[in-house]
């Protein structure tokens, strides 16, 4: 049965139906990729007549610096070491960027820091991120993002459902609504999504056995549970569901898995190295970088030979079509067509397409093995293939990979419209 449209976006920056600006949605491990780089910093030059671009760093999703020493570390990873460090990859990329004190703690961690969550409510903080021609968000707890940009509107709750942006959230969509870019890494990827951005469950077992929650850092049995954020992100891509880091931790179940509870028909994950460049105007989106971009649509579809012993809420859900995008590609969300450029993707693989039957299709290694067994499969001349979570864990999934005649394979590793059907291995397996 079809699932409802993803909903779109209800914060108030879109209720005149403005949607300029463009998004960088960066699935992680950013590094100094110079080609995501270099189109961040273009983008942000389009605003600006004269001078090199500005781009507000927020590094909001790090944990808080502990002392001076760290923060000014070079090699540690907190809110202020990070932003120091974009700032100056940014610069050795002709652009300058304006590290913005913005941190998840109510208080600065250490005398004498200015990073704190009350930065989001200055006026100048906001006067500041105006200045500038873009915005870079970057990686760590995306929750943070949510707790330091938003006031909930009932006293003491959090700012999950009923909430009002700060004058610094209002600042960044300004930004955006003047043709700007807001870009983000991993969790700056995240935030960027609409209603019911996911905000945990790395535990994709856990994930799939229990189902999602509303809500951040809930446990079962045990383990961090599948949760999300229901009032979602910063609301300014209303397209699909968000993940990150996604052929390289496994997490196409986990997409799965939450948007078949959320009652949502796409997700959209972005690998590392990757970016989605997503048009605000037009909704067409281009992968830039080095591996993919994964589209998978829960409308549903048969599957062949689907294991009818399965019951329960561990049962398989209706098989979903998975697209994979690389760069070179577009994909235009309102029309649902993708348009295939030429270029080859930089999978490298070596010798996991080999052996990717026989890991943990679900590892988090950074292996891809289902990535890796999709491409083993478009490469033979079998109709389906399979591989299995953990035996550690009960009870255990096989994920099955189907072709079908709706399903194509290109020379540059991209693919278009494999099955996945995901069940319960049989006891007796």
């Amino acid at each position: 049965m079809p699932r409802p449209a993803a909903p779109s976006a209800t914060h108030s920056a879109d209720a005149t139906g403005a949607r300029a600006g463009t998004l960088v949605l960066i699935g992680g491990a950013l590094d100094e990729h110079p080609e995501i780089i270099r189109k961040i910093v273009a983008l942000a030059g389009e605003r600006r007549r004269t001078g090199a671009p500005r781009i507000a760093i927020l590094t909001t999703a790090s944990e808080p610096a502990g002392s001076q020493t760290l923060a000014q570390d070079p090699t540690a990873e907190n809110d202020e070491a990070d932003g120091r460090y974009y700032a100056e990859l940014f610069a050795r990329h002709g652009a300058v960027g304006v590290p913005i004190p913005i941190g998840v703690s109510e208080a600065p961690a250490y005398p004498g820091s200015s990073y704190s969550r009350a930065q989001a409510d200055a006026a100048d903080t906001a006067e500041l991120i105006r200045s500038t021609d873009g915005v870079f968000l970057g990686g760590g707890d995306q929750t943070h993002y949510v707790l330091a940009l938003f006031r909930a509107t009932t006293p003491g709750a959090q700012p999950f459902t009923s909430r009002t942006a700060t004058p610094a959230l209002t600042a960044i969509l300004d930004v955006l609504g003047r043709g700007g870019v807001v870009a983000g890494t991993s969790a700056g990827l995240a935030i960027q999504q609409a209603e019911d951005m996911v905000s945990g469950g790395a535990d994709i077992h856990n994930a799939w056995k229990f189902g999602a929650f509303a809500g951040y850092d809930l446990a079962r049995d045990g383990r961090d549970a599948l949760t999300h954020i229901p009032a979602g992100g910063l609301g300014i891509f209303p397209e699909a569901l968000l993940d990150s880091h996604f052929s390289e931790w496994g997490r196409h179940a986990r997409a799965i898995r939450l948007a078949h509870s959320l009652g949502r028909s796409l997700a959209v994950g972005v690998d590392e190295h990757t970016a989605l460049v997503y048009d605000r105007d037009t909704r067409v989106a281009e992968v830039i970088g080095d591996r993919g971009v994964s589209i998978l649509n829960l409308d549903g579809c048969e599957v062949p030979d689907a294991d009818e012993s399965a019951a329960g809420s561990q049962a398989a859900i209706l098989g979903t079509r998975w697209s994979y995008l690389v760069p070179g590609d577009t994909h235009d969300f309102a029309s649902a067509a993708t348009t295939r450029g030429t270029r080859v993707a930089d999978l490298a693989f070596g010798s996991d397409v080999e052996d990717s039957r026989a890991r943990d299709i679900w590892s988090d290694d950074g292996s891809r093995p289902l990535l890796a067994l999709a491409e083993r499969l478009l490469d033979s001349d079998s109709l389906s293939a399979s591989g299995e979570s953990s035996a550690d864990r009960q009870p255990r999934y096989r994920t099955s990979l189907h072709r079908d005649e709706r399903t194509h394979a290109l020379a540059t590793g991209g693919f278009s419209d494999l099955i996945i059907s995901i069940t319960p291995t049989p006891t007796n397996h």
